[in-house]
């Protein structure tokens, strides 16, 4: 599932709405009607932030919608370029390219997928957990996330039970509960309902409590901060469970010209650079944090 390689587009593409979140977060919504059909979970686009800022940011999806034609991208302002592209409103345009990047492979025989993200490396994830969860109801989706700062989605209580769990920490994103995707928060300050810790030991208290065979159906998708993934690189090993890891990288040109973005990926004894933007941003957790 999402083997075939999408072709990449240049869109001149409308501002159809921009929320505020706390703490400059925000999400966008942009009029792409090439990308909206193409885009699947785990790839990005590299967008001009206007004012003349020089260099693009690359942006993972959040979400797409194909009837609208439009795509959705959640960020928080780090430099000049994002805050110029926060400074975007209804009407305006921007020029953005995409999508790009080899993003998630998903085997149907896992039935139990498992999305865990921290921060701006949640929408990835969340894209991926809605996009199975719609291609087909029968399977069991898991979702953890953490942040250190106010969620930029409404969070609710949950309804939907996830065992082993301490049933105070209960707090939900609305859109997943609304999917009847079961999901649980963390976080190292005081947020209500949240389970105060990392993400990372929120996850491991659930597959603490599962059987091998349980086990064996699962595979955990990631995407966050690099202290976050080594985390969760450990947590699969720990478990034996196959892992997938979206990584986030700064991007100069986001089609592999400038390798600016490697990282080393390992293959057996073997050790080679790798582009995130083009041979990426999806690798095996085993080849990026290999034991």
């Amino acid at each position: 599932m999402f083997n075939q390689k999408a072709a990449i587009f240049e869109e001149r593409s409308e501002v159809i709405d921009q929320i505020e979140y706390d703490s400059d977060q925000f999400i966008i919504t942009l009029k792409a009607p090439k990308a909206s059909k193409a885009a699947k979970p785990g790839e990005f686009a590299f967008v001009d932030c206007g004012e003349n800022t020089l260099l693009r940011r690359p942006l993972s999806y959040l979400r797409t919608n194909p009837e609208k034609e439009t795509v959705e991208f959640m960020y928080k302002i780090i430099g000049p370029g994002l805050e110029a592209l926060s400074k975007m409103s209804t009407g305006d345009y921007v020029q953005m390219m995409g999508p790009i990047g080899n993003g998630f492979n998903h085997d149907p025989l896992k039935e139990i997928p498992v999305f865990i993200g921290g921060g701006v490396g949640i929408p990835p994830v969340l894209f991926l957990a809605e996009y199975l969860k719609k291609s087909n109801q029968d399977i069991t989706p898991y979702a953890f996330f953490g942040s250190e700062i106010p969620f930029p989605f409404e969070v609710v209580t949950s309804n939907l039970k996830i065992n082993g769990l301490n049933e105070a920490d209960n707090k939900t994103i609305k859109d997943l509960e609304d999917k009847s995707i079961p999901c649980r928060l963390a976080s190292l300050k005081e947020f209500a309902g949240c389970y105060k810790g990392y993400v990372t030991e929120l996850a491991n208290s659930w597959l603490s409590n599962l059987s091998e065979s349980e086990k064996n159906k699962i595979v955990i998708y990631a995407c966050g901060p690099e202290l976050m993934l080594e985390a969760v690189s450990a947590l699969a090993r720990n478990h034996q469970i196959d892992c997938q890891l979206s990584l986030e990288e700064f991007m100069a040109c986001a089609i592999g010209g400038c390798a600016g973005c490697t990282v080393k990926v390992s293959s057996g004894k073997d050790v080679a650079m790798k582009r995130v933007c083009v041979d990426g941003p999806v690798f095996d957790a085993k080849s990026i944090y290999p034991q």
